[in-house]
């Protein structure tokens, strides 16, 4: 594979050197400057953007047990709170699409990711639920640009057939971020300290809330070092800054200079000739296009693709930890979860004492099953090439779901432990249609379109969350049979998606796009 790879890009190099004074399309120059170090450390460093945007909302879902003493949360207040990092991010996807695509990849998800950490970190200093919800509410509006872009940017920093399986890879690697959640709650909410601020007392879940903010200005400095994405810069006609791009990318791969690079000339998009429009003329250039014909139809599906996604991996997997805590400290034996959890609330409603405390079994099953699913994840991601993303969509759709209506019939806790502990898996869907994305929109507009896209499946984020924090309590088994069955139906839509367009010239390998 290798020692093809190499005459690949060699007879590449060569037809490059045969016509230094033509321009070559963007895409071809990425296949001459190769898959290296240089651009797998930044899709690594992209990588950590999505582990964060994934580490902060998951995280609620053992801050929010934790801290309900001492803000004395309800129930009810829980769900919305636990679907504030959501709305916020609804409420931005636009704007943060159309930012990225106007002023760069890179600046706008090093700074919006700085202000998410810094504004996280504040809400854990808060002395009351109002205000906590705030700063919170605040760090949300800055997380769907580092949750969405690192996507597309990472497509556009790879030559094309690489961009399935490094996303997929990349995809997996974010479902670690899931494992990180309850591995860094079990080593800090285990402690006992009480320090005194005077209006509060700061508790292990403040520490662990500033923890979870943390990862984010941790990824924004490692970035801050890293390229602008060659794409962005000629759509935007800046010629010579994508090229240096591509030398760079071409050098740190290679090991030789960038004088080295045999591309001289790229080649401008239309747009990219043409003067630059107006604000508001350039909305409407980015927005319009993705609701109208041809783009319409797969905004629609990967929106509902994404929502069904979206309602299961942080609606109902943030009540996880909270029902697995329910059951396993239950004393049901071979009742179902839904039958302890009705036992458990009957018990609640006994006894009125606040209780925020969380069993160590929950936190070890959480921990080994998440890190389980990640390696699952990065073994059925290494498939991709093999399987095609519309097969790994259907696997991810069709067994989860599956795994969800099975909840209802099980009485083992161990098998209930494994199967509500497979949810994490379902994020294996989003690298191949993220990917797809990649595919079908022009770069002018994909910035936007996976903004929005994802914008519509975080809507899916807001409705698990609320849904499934009133199901659990009033009617257990149809919150499994609902979720189970929407994914389901999301894996029969799944087989609308059109074919990769990817068809690479099998005599020079130069990629073919309709980018």
């Amino acid at each position: 594979m290798m020692k093809k790879t190499i005459e690949t890009v060699s007879k590449t190099i060569d037809e490059c050197d045969k016509n230094e004074n033509n321009d070559v399309d963007l895409d071809q120059a990425l296949n001459v400057a190769g898959l290296g170090w240089y651009n797998i450390r930044y899709s690594l460093a992209l990588a950590m953007f999505l582990i964060s945007a994934i580490i902060e909302p998951v995280g609620y879902s053992f801050l929010l047990p934790a801290a309900k003493c001492d803000l004395e949360i309800t129930d009810s207040q829980r769900g919305f709170i636990g679907s504030v990092p959501y709305i916020g991010i609804v409420l931005t996807s636009f704007p943060w699409g159309f930012l990225v695509d106007t002023r760069g990849r890179k600046k706008m998800v090093v700074y919006s990711s700085f202000a998410a950490g810094i504004f996280g970190i504040l809400a854990a200093f808060m002395p009351d639920l109002i205000s906590f919800t705030i700063f919170k509410f605040l760090s949300s509006l800055c997380i769907a640009c580092p949750a969405a872009v690192p996507y597309s940017f990472i497509g556009e920093l790879l030559p094309q057939r690489y961009r399935d399986i490094t996303l997929s890879i990349v995809n997996a690697m974010q479902i670690s971020g899931s494992a990180m959640v309850p591995l860094l709650a079990w080593a800090i909410l285990p402690l006992d300290f009480r320090v005194d601020f005077g209006l509060y007392e700061f508790r292990p879940w403040r520490l662990l809330a500033m923890i979870y903010s943390s990862v984010f200005l941790l990824s924004a400095t490692m970035m801050s070092f890293g390229p602008e994405s060659p794409k962005f810069l000629v759509s935007q006609g800046r010629h010579d800054d994508s090229l240096q791009v591509l030398k760079n990318i071409y050098s740190g791969n290679t090991g030789k200079p960038g004088d080295y690079y045999p591309v001289k000339r790229l080649k401008l998009p239309v747009q990219a000739q043409l003067e630059k429009p107006s604000f508001v003329q350039s909305l409407v250039q980015q927005t319009v296009p993705l609701v109208k014909p041809p783009y319409l139809k797969w905004m629609v599906l990967s929106g509902t693709l994404l929502f069904g996604i979206f309602a299961t991996l942080n609606g109902l997997y943030m009540w996880l930890p909270d029902v697995l805590n329910r059951v396993l400290t239950g004393s049901g034996v071979g009742m179902t979860a839904c039958e302890v959890i009705a036992q458990r609330l009957n018990e609640t409603n006994v006894n009125a004492e606040c209780d925020d405390s969380i069993a160590s079994t929950t936190f070890m099953i959480n921990t080994i099953a998440n890190f389980s699913c990640a390696f699952i994840a990065l073994g059925i991601s290494s498939t991709v090439k093999f399987l095609g993303k519309k097969t790994l969509l259907l696997l991810v759709y069709v067994t989860i779901g599956l795994f969800c209506i099975l909840i209802n019939v099980v009485t083992q806790d161990i098998l209930f432990a494994i199967l509500l502990s497979s949810l994490p898996l379902t994020g294996l869907a989003l690298g191949p249609i993220n990917a797809y994305a990649v595919e079908i929109y022009p770069t002018n507009l994909r910035g936007m379109a996976i903004g929005l896209s994802m914008m519509v499946g975080r809507i899916g984020s807001i409705v698990g969350t609320n849904v499934a924090g009133v199901l659990i309590n009033v009617a257990c088994e149809a919150t499994f049979y609902l979720f189970g069955g929407a994914l389901i139906f999301c894996g029969a839509l799944s087989l609308l998606l059109p074919k990769s367009k990817t068809k690479p010239d099998e005599k020079k390998n130069f990629v073919v796009t309709h980018l």
